[in-house]
């Protein structure tokens, strides 16, 4: 195979038409990526091009998802959208240097490595509050494989336009949101429930509450199963917490790591409580789907995944901020702990003026 040579005007225009479908495209899923990695394609001559989404950085791991993948001439069909990769960064598998070094730099790589991974991998970069950010990877085959500088050029200049429009276009989403669960993200769900006690002190004594939520083992998850096993279970968790609440009168996020903060506002504490445990019910009967080695669900075979939950009234006076009322309902997820998990325990710190 040869490699594409391209006119200096059809690399503008390719720029052109990229930063177009940027601006004027809503970026909902993985098909807003798609033609984006198209343009690239055919603009640097790739033969197969890949875009993974770096779906999150823990200890010395990098793990990866295939958002989209380029491959006309099907040369490689391994290649399939939703794999999942745990590349070791201090460490990587030889065929994945330039996806850990592209990810560590920020930058373009492109160290040849014959026979082994992709030829060039950019780094489309996004803060860590926004999600980490993607990479861009392109395979050349045949005798003219080498990359040249000015390949190098157009792929950083490329990657850069996809970092400054999607810091710019998804940044208030991206901001508020948990990138992995779809949920409300510590900050904007602390935030939430601040404004939720003060609309309470404005209201005087009305109904509502806070329930602290935290998936049992979840240490014993990544510790058995690894990173992109616990990953795929706090996504699991998020879509049922998103299926679960109430459009407009319900409020979920990620408090943190393994926790979640839900908020009901003018909802009496009987209501919550069932509310609550129907969530507890789904969730301890789901099929959580099990991954195996490349990444992918394994067929009939699932994980039993259970939730601890505290629950603090909202209306708890004289207390008058957020952090006080939650701090019952995390006693409240301690007494569920230490009473055998997978259970709901009501703070009974009954606080009157």
């Amino acid at each position: 195979m040869s490699k594409v040579v391209n006119s200096a005007e059809y690399l503008l225009n390719q720029l052109g038409e990229l930063s177009y479908h940027l601006s004027n495209v809503p970026h909902r899923d993985r098909s807003y990526f798609e033609k984006p990695l198209q343009i690239i394609n055919n603009t640097l001559g790739f033969h197969i091009g890949v875009l993974y989404k770096i779906t999150n950085v823990i200890e010395q791991d990098l793990i990866l998802e295939v958002m989209t993948v380029c491959n006309p001439d099907h040369i490689r069909p391994d290649l399939l959208e939703g794999t999942k990769l745990c590349l070791n960064i201090e460490h990587p598998p030889l065929e994945f240097t330039n996806e850990v070094l592209a990810f560590k730099n920020r930058n373009v790589s492109a160290i040849n490595i014959p026979g082994w991974g992709c030829d060039m991998v950019g780094s489309i970069y996004l803060p860590e509050n926004l999600g980490y950010g993607y990479l861009l990877a392109g395979d050349f085959f045949g005798d003219e494989s080498d990359i040249k500088e000015h390949e190098v050029r157009m792929c950083e200049i490329m990657c850069n336009m996809l970092s400054a429009v999607l810091m710019k276009t998804q940044f208030e989403a991206l901001a508020s949101y948990d990138s992995l669960t779809g949920l409300m993200n510590s900050r904007a769900i602390r935030e939430e429930l601040e404004k939720s006690v003060q609309r309470q002190m404005r209201k005087g004594h009305t109904s509502g509450a806070v329930v602290l939520a935290d998936i049992d083992f979840f240490k014993k998850i990544n510790d058995e199963y690894g990173h992109i096993q616990g990953d795929s279970v706090l996504q699991e968790v998020g879509a049922l917490f998103n299926a679960a609440i109430r459009k407009h009168l319900d409020v979920a996020g990620r408090y943190g790591g393994e926790e979640f903060l839900l908020i009901y506002e003018d909802t009496e504490i009987n209501q919550v409580l069932a509310i609550v445990e129907r969530l507890r019910l789904t969730i301890a009967g789901h099929r959580f789907a099990k991954i195996g080695p490349t990444g992918h669900a394994l067929e009939d075979e699932w994980l039993q995944v259970t939730l601890s939950f505290g629950v603090a009234r909202l209306n708890q006076h004289p207390l008058k901020n957020g952090k006080a009322i939650l701090s019952l309902a995390d006693a409240a997820l301690y007494q569920s702990k230490a009473a055998g998990r997978n259970r709901i325990t009501l703070s009974e710190h009954d606080i009157t003026e």
